[in-house]
């Protein structure tokens, strides 16, 4: 199955409602997680995002997933950036 990087980049000012509906947003990660769906996921360091390791057979079913994060659907997703990756080493290469 292909694999994605999915990278959020969030602002600011939405830091309260992530605060909001983070045990919301961290229990649909775990289901996704469980789906193997999400493989790895994270913060970055310095709270301007996060990064999560999906399979997916395409970008499209990476959309309609994350379309479905309690972060996005409460708008408080500045940016979402869908890539492919080809994993050539390590944990996650085929």
């Amino acid at each position: 199955m292909p694999m994605f990087v999915v990278e959020y980049s969030y602002t600011a000012e939405t830091s309260g409602g992530r605060d909001d509906h983070r045990t919301d947003h961290r229990a649909w990660i775990l289901e996704m997680v469980r789906r193997k769906t999400i493989r790895s996921s994270g913060p970055l360091a310095d709270h301007s995002g996060a990064m999560f390791i999906v399979s997916a057979s395409d970008a499209g079913a990476v959309a309609r997933v994350f379309a479905h994060d309690p972060f996005a659907r409460a708008g408080l997703v500045e940016d979402v950036r869908i890539t492919e990756w080809k994993p050539a080493m390590g944990e996650f290469s085929g």
